[in-house]
């Protein structure tokens, strides 16, 4: 490469990293917007009348068996005055991936004897955060954010503690060490959601088929964290709440193991053909290509020195990953996983967007772009346009304007209780919320004074009487 070349790339990196941290400054800004809803003040009611520790038992007994999730949301409802501080969800949430991002990209990076951890630390936290299928619950929902972000973030320590363990010699000590750290992120991650357990109790055991292949056994390092999270995972997963809230709810009966297999399956399949498309078209990118030439040819290198047999093994592994994914949906419904479980999805094609770019550039070489350099352009510009369509952009596009609209609906609603409370009044129906935003979780109240959920949006603010969302008959 020359050095006006190199020059060229650096001032790309650069433009990386920077876009990345304007659109996580104004990810922050579109915090200062959202507003509680749904779960958020039933979380915040139990933790106000039973405590953390009392309200993790409750929702344990009576909802589900996040035990970590459910603490996350519990302290955020005691602490955190939700109605004027809700933009410290998003801030937390914004704040704790990126670091988790950097943490992982970067010991990733030094085993692999890559370059620039920094810009593909940015490169990673820009790609996830604009193709997340569903930002609002992701990021702008407390129940949401805490059961799923949190646990991407622990996630990728996760990953980043298992490369920095293997960026090292293996001694008895060390082994002990960093088993006990990854059981205790394994404890935490158990805890989280049950799509993220899997996928970490899958990832443990392909872990531990690497160790023993390349530094024998090592029980040490392999069975804690898998022993950890198998039995806190299944206790999360038997929970008496989670009968409990199938009989709230009334959801469809669990799905026969075959069929749940089979959908889960399809899905995982579809998914590894999108990270196929989007690895292919960031390849038509010009200044993408550039600014991964050292990490595509580390990849390839490492590609070329393994077997036909090994490149397929690992090509079912992360099918076979993305499989447990998608297998707690199945079973429940039938159905694909909703948006934030499939942000899930999204991280682990994040992980694995280079090395993928890399087996597509190590297969098809010089087909992947045009020999013209005129054409090479255009598909560049094409290929960018394109991938800014579908990604997170145009939803925040078409949010920004309404902003002051939706934020001024829901402090109308806060006064409309408090004016009631002054007047003393025994009921109150509130106008519906005609603002509807695509980032923003703007999910209304229902049109029944006696649901649950309004009762405990009403008790939030010291209301303990009928209330719902449209004006009463």
């Amino acid at each position: 490469m020359t050095a006006q070349a190199k020059l060229q790339t650096q001032w790309v990196g650069i433009g990386v990293v920077l876009a990345c941290l304007v659109l996580l400054v104004l990810l922050l800004a579109l915090g200062l917007y959202a507003h509680p809803t749904s779960d958020d003040f039933d979380y915040a009611y139990v933790a106000r009348e039973q405590g953390i520790l009392g309200g993790v038992i409750h929702f344990y007994q009576n909802w589900s068996g996040r035990y970590a999730s459910a603490a996350i949301t519990l302290v955020f409802g005691r602490w955190v005055d939700l109605a004027q501080s809700y933009w410290m969800v998003t801030a937390a949430s914004l704040v704790t991936l990126y670091a988790a991002f950097l943490y992982s990209v970067r010991a990733l990076c030094r085993l692999l004897e890559i370059g620039r951890p920094l810009m593909l630390g940015h490169l990673a936290v820009l790609f996830y955060v604009l193709f997340i299928p569903r930002l609002d619950t992701a990021l702008y929902w407390l129940a949401g954010a805490a059961t799923y972000q949190a646990g991407n973030a622990l996630f990728l320590l996760f990953v980043g503690v298992w490369a920095d363990y293997f960026g090292g010699q293996a001694t008895q000590t060390r082994d002990l060490r960093f088993g006990l750290i990854l059981a205790a992120l394994a404890a935490m991650i158990a805890g989280m959601n049950e799509t993220i357990m899997l996928v970490t109790v899958g990832l443990s055991a392909v872990m531990v088929v690497v160790v023993l292949r390349l530094r024998g056994p090592r029980i040490g390092v392999c069975l804690p964290p898998l022993i950890v999270i198998l039995v806190l995972g299944a206790i999360a997963a038997f929970a008496p709440g989670h009968e409990v809230r199938l009989g709230i709810i009334g959801e469809v009966g669990n799905e026969s193991p075959g069929r749940s297999l089979m959908i889960s399956v399809f899905h995982a399949l579809v998914t590894a053909l999108k990270l196929l498309l989007f690895a292919l078209v960031f390849l038509q990118i010009g200044f993408v290509r550039s600014i991964l030439a050292e990490a595509l040819a580390r990849f390839e290198g490492i590609l070329g020195g393994l077997s036909a047999a090994d490149r397929i093994q690992l090509a079912l592994a992360f099918i076979g990953l993305l499989v447990l994914l998608f297998f707690p949906a199945a079973w429940a419904k039938g159905a694909e996983a909703p948006g934030r479980v499939q942000s899930v999805s999204v991280l682990l094609g994040t992980l694995v967007l280079i090395p993928t770019m890399a087996a597509l550039q190590y297969t098809l070489g010089d087909r992947l772009s045009p020999s013209r350099a005129s054409l090479g352009r255009l598909a560049s510009a094409v290929s960018l346009i394109a991938l800014l369509a579908i990604s997170n952009v145009p939803k925040l596009a078409r949010d920004i304007p309404r902003l002051q609209t939706f934020h001024a609906e829901k402090l109308a609603r806060y006064a409309l209780i408090r004016e009631a409370q002054g007047l003393g009044l025994t009921a109150l129906g509130l106008p519906p919320l005609r603002t509807r935003m695509k980032v923003l979780y703007s999910k209304d109240l229902k049109p029944y004074e006696r649901r649950e959920e309004n009762r405990l949006f009403g008790a939030y603010f010291g209301w303990h009487h009928p209330i719902w969302a449209e004006s009463p008959p």
